[in-house]
């Protein structure tokens, strides 16, 4: 074959995969697409599958893009493009259940009014105020979901974000959350008196309740309940700092009869100063703070785990880059220390901790415990003093533990009462001004939001109500002969009550009685001992502040917040699979395109460890002299300028002294150009091999193709 023929050939077969390209990829035919990423990015996950091969009832998706290019940019053309690809095989996975229609809407047009109709937002792009639209509406007979903006920040969550409205629209009720906080971080909304009694604490709700609450009721509980309310599916413990007792009862008895927990205690919780109050001497309003170390004591106790709030976990492995370089006790934990293995976590490639705690597990009968985050080995429990310091100064005298900790873990099975002897005198909240989120003297009304507490639950007695049951069956003395019995202080009438006689007792009146054993039956307990069943489930982190907006978003170009990391995934995963759609945690945290150098910091975190113990040696050398200099006298004159009066001894020894300071100084930078020297190294070898592998690789494929090819002719 001569080299005209080959030309002619290598024209002929680009020109055919161009049509081809323009074909699939342009106008749709077939809808075919190679995945061949890592964690299969671009291809629909099993939960999605599930999702719509069980739709029993017709869905449509109206999906609003702006086509005309004057209007849209080239940018978010491309990526409605990728929707639409989505889209299709959505539509393609539901055998008929589902169907798509592409709108385009045109200023001044029907489907700009079908677009305003359905709620999509419409962003104004000249002078003459025409707008674009890039969003879609999912509809379900009489229910719909609206995503009225897409942003190609979205990708990574595109999928989850259609499944999910898929299935809010096909499902028939949202499940009721309860949340147990002494901070005021879920409430939707604040009002006018509650922003007055704040002040300047008028921080909206966090984002990750926001979330919660577009596919769940979320209800608010009273830190002072002594009961969760019966529709109440799912109870989430943030922070539970100086939780009364009755509270922890509470909890107790909603695991035990079938409630599901996801608790986030702290030793160290950093934003509880940001709901900390001054006071107001004007009103007489005194300050407020909220502890920023909580436990469940009794709770703990009965499950088998221990917890120390007072130790911080400082890890080197896993520290987080923060002001004043990387900060041991900011966790950035990677999927090596996640539970790979558990469908809550195994999506997840990053979540982050600040200044966490650590669990330990001790033996309970029925229970089963399973680790879902961890520590690496080169961790070190400190406390929390040295834990506040080491935000502000290098964690000098570090000692690995050479362990793990456990950071995360699911308890399952069949639990037992924290509380054997009943339940604990209630605990009134302190007097004083009203504060929301469990701020002394609680709020008015319980905290917004809904009821959760025992005296709002339905069906269940007024304080005053109890009282009198308990006076009208209080037991009386039975007496041959009828006398007259006073009545009970708490009584509503002051009539005399008179008893009974005993061949006709009232059994209102008088105590049960055992025929065969002659004595009373002692009262069946109002509370339970054990669980009902052997499906009880509790989520514990030793983190609150992972929870917090600041360390879960960041705001993008357009001023919406986008994730940095998996903590509220992580927390909606586990609240899907408790309430029963295991099917959306698979399509959420799939992965994301921006892959982080974790082996490359890894490298780096083992030069350093080399290199540690010398510097740390060095700095307290260096140290200790400054001390000995700043020991010598000094004296100060009238206009305020010090001097140090020096003999010839004096001097001396302060020549040496500066000498060594010089000394150590100039040795300790040596070593931190040798460990800066190595971690370039190794960075520039590994840019290296990966701008000229995947050449070589090709050029090796090239050749051995080359050469086959050659033999193959050769043998004819």
């Amino acid at each position: 074959m001569n080299k005209k023929s080959i030309f002619s050939t290598l024209l002929i077969v680009t020109a055919i995969l161009l049509v081809v390209n323009h074909l699939v990829g342009g106008i749709g035919i077939a809808n075919l697409r190679f995945d061949l990423t890592e964690k299969k990015l671009y291809t629909l996950s099993d939960g999605t599958k599930h999702i719509l091969t069980g739709l029993d009832k017709p869905v449509s998706i109206r999906f609003y893009a702006t086509s005309d290019s004057r209007l849209m940019p080239q940018w978010v053309q491309s990526y409605a493009t990728t929707v639409e690809d989505l889209l299709l095989e959505f539509e393609k996975a539901a055998n008929g259940k589902l169907t798509l229609e592409r709108i385009d809407p045109r200023p001044d047009s029907e489907s700009e009014d079908k677009a305003r109709a359905d709620d999509i937002a419409g962003h104004v792009v000249n002078a003459e105020e025409d707008k674009v639209y890039f969003g879609l509406a999912v509809q379900s007979l009489d229910k719909k979901e609206v995503i009225p903006a897409l942003s190609p920040n979205d990708e990574s969550g595109l999928e989850y974000l259609l499944a999910r409205a898929i299935a809010k629209v096909t499902k028939p009720k949202k499940s009721v959350i309860g949340v147990i906080t002494p901070l005021p971080i879920a409430s939707p909304a604040m009002s006018q008196q509650m922003m007055m009694m704040m002040q300047k604490q008028q921080q909206p709700p966090w984002a990750v309740f926001t979330q919660l609450r577009m596919d769940y009721e979320v209800r608010e509980v009273p830190v002072t309940t002594d009961k969760i309310d019966a529709d109440i599916n799912i109870l989430l413990v943030v922070h539970p700092a100086d939780l009364p007792p009755q509270a922890e009862f509470a909890i107790d008895q909603f695991v035990l009869r079938g409630g599901k927990v996801v608790a986030f205690v702290d030793p160290q919780c950093a934003i509880t100063q940001n709901y900390s109050s001054q006071g107001n001497p004007m009103t007489g309003q005194p300050p407020s703070s909220t502890n920023p170390s909580s436990n469940l004591k009794d709770l703990f106790k009965a499950w088998g785990i221990g917890y120390d709030p007072g130790q911080v976990v400082a890890d080197m492995n896993l520290r987080t880059p923060w002001q004043r370089g990387p900060l041991p006790t900011f966790l950035t934990i990677t999927h090596d220390f996640i539970n790979q293995n558990e469908q809550v976590t195994a999506p997840l490639e990053v979540v982050q901790m600040f200044s966490p705690g650590s669990f330990s597990i001790e033996k309970k009968d029925g229970i089963k415990t399973t680790v879902l985050l961890e520590s690496s080995e080169n961790q070190m429990l400190i406390d929390g003093a040295t834990a506040e310091r080491a935000r502000r100064e290098p964690l000098n005298n570090f000692q690995p533990a050479g362990r793990r900790l456990i950071l995360g873990l699911r308890l399952s099975g069949k639990f037992k009462t924290a509380f054997p002897d009943g339940p604990p005198k209630v605990v009134e909240p302190p007097k004083g001004p009203a504060h929301p989120g469990g701020f002394p003297g609680g709020f008015p009304g319980g905290l917004p939001g809904g009821t959760g507490g025992s005296q709002d639950d339905v069906g269940s007695p007024k304080p005053s109500e109890k009282i009198e049951a308990q006076a009208t069956t209080a037991p009386v003395t039975v007496t041959s002969e009828p006398q007259p019995v006073a009545a009970p202080a708490s009584a509503t009438t002051t009539a005399p009550v008179v008893a009974p006689k005993p061949a006709e007792p009232s059994p209102a009146a008088v105590s049960p009685v055992n025929p065969a054993a002659g004595k009373k039956e002692e009262p069946k307990a109002n509370y339970l001992k054990e669980s009902v069943n052997d499906q009880g489930m509790v989520f514990l982190f030793s983190d609150a502040d992972m929870l917090f907006d600041g360390f879960c978003f960041q705001q993008d170009q357009l001023g919406r917040l986008a994730l940095v990391n998996h903590n509220v995934p992580l927390l909606l995963n586990i609240v899907e699979q408790l309430n029963g759609g295991a099917d959306l945690i698979n399509v959420r945290s799939r992965g994301s395109t921006k892959r982080g150098f974790t082996k490359l910091q890894e490298i780096k975190d083992a030069v350093e460890k080399e290199y540690r113990p010398k510097i740390e040696q060095l700095d307290h050398k260096l140290n200790e002299t400054v001390q000995k200099i700043s020991s010598l006298k000094v004296t100060t004159d009238k206009q305020g300028n010090q001097s140090i009066i020096l003999g010839p001894k004096e001097k001396k020894d302060l020549d040496e002294l500066m000498a060594t300071q010089a000394s150590i100084s100039k040795e300790l930078r040596n070593i931190k150009k040798e460990q800066n020297k190595g971690k370039d190294l190794l960075e520039t070898w590994i840019i290296a091999l990966n701008l000229v592998a995947v050449p070589l690789l090709v050029i090796a494929f090239g050749v051995a193709l080359a050469l086959r090819r050659r033999s193959l002719q050769a043998a004819k």
